[in-house]
């Protein structure tokens, strides 16, 4: 992505040029694309509109181009042949032969390029979604729609399973495997792909996604009679049916089956296997039952 060069030489009397007040949004998250994203300018509020700096979009990969002369800024999208054209302090944007309306213009705050969120998101296909009782908002750039799609409301289960465990998380593991054989393994409840443990070697991992992201809420490392010895985080109840997709690290099959049932199948993974997730195959008979609207 281009850097947006700033002119070095911005004057107070730039700044108060346009005379929109700027307000601190109080702890608005922002995600893109399951990515919390942490900026040194944080989101404001004009005029009842959450207004980000274009730095902070990054996880969109879009290009962006200042021109200090003009005070106008230059959008595009990976792919798409328009470009949307912002002039610091005008409520008309230019999007290829298009002019296009904003309810508040793009400014300057602190150094920072701030625009409108949901104009620059939407204009580029992207979802926009805002959840007030969580002071978030959450963006998934055009490319991403249909594979949050399959996530949140598919009946595929196992493809929604592979989304799930590939997705980015930034929590990291603070213990670690103590066995000297390894092997990986993906336990779900039944029917179900937004909530997992991953498992390697004695060391689970359960995770949950929530509003995109994909939380660490425990992890413990298992003795061979089935008590932790070390845990962190809260661990979560025992669901009553489970499934579990396991493999050697050396091998190339997969053993799947009930947690506790005694019964196991194995089958040869898939040719060209790139990605553990490849591990995760139907379960028959096995519906999915934490589909959200």
């Amino acid at each position: 992505m281009k850097k947006i060069f700033l002119s070095s030489m911005l004057t107070l009397s730039m700044l108060l040029t346009f005379a929109v007040p700027l307000f601190a949004a109080p702890s608005i998250q922002l995600v893109i694309n399951s990515e919390v994203v942490h900026s040194d300018a944080p989101p404001v509020s004009v005029a009842g509109r959450t207004m980000v700096s274009l730095a902070s979009l990054k996880p969109l990969k879009l290009n962006l181009v200042w021109n200090a002369d003009k005070k106008t800024v230059t959008v595009n999208a990976p792919g798409a042949k328009e470009k949307l054209v912002l002039t610091i302090g005008k409520k008309e944007a230019s999007y290829g032969e298009k002019t296009l309306a904003l309810d508040v213009p793009a400014q300057l705050n602190k150094n920072r390029i701030v625009v409108p969120l949901r104009f620059i998101s939407e204009a580029f296909k992207a979802q926009v979604e805002w959840k007030a009782d969580k002071n978030t908002v959450i963006i998934r750039s055009a490319d991403q729609v249909k594979k949050y799609k399959k996530l949140y409301q598919g009946a595929d289960l196992v493809a929604a399973r592979k989304i799930a465990v590939n997705l980015p998380s930034k929590d990291e593991n603070t213990l670690h495997n103590t066995e000297e054989g390894v092997y990986y393994q993906y336990i779900f409840p039944e029917g179900e792909a937004l909530r997992y443990y991953s498992v390697v070697g004695n060391l689970l991992t359960y995770y949950e996604i929530k509003d995109d992201v994909k939380h660490l809420v425990w992890e413990g490392v298992e003795e061979d009679s089935g008590k932790y010895t070390k845990e962190k985080g809260k661990r979560p109840p025992e669901d009553k049916t489970q499934y579990y997709f396991l493999q050697d690290r050396v091998d190339s099959k997969v053993t799947y089956g009930k947690v506790g049932a005694g019964k196991s199948v194995t089958q040869a993974l898939p040719e060209g296997q790139t990605v553990l997730a490849d591990i995760i195959v139907p379960i028959p008979g096995e519906v999915r039952k934490d589909q959200m609207k």
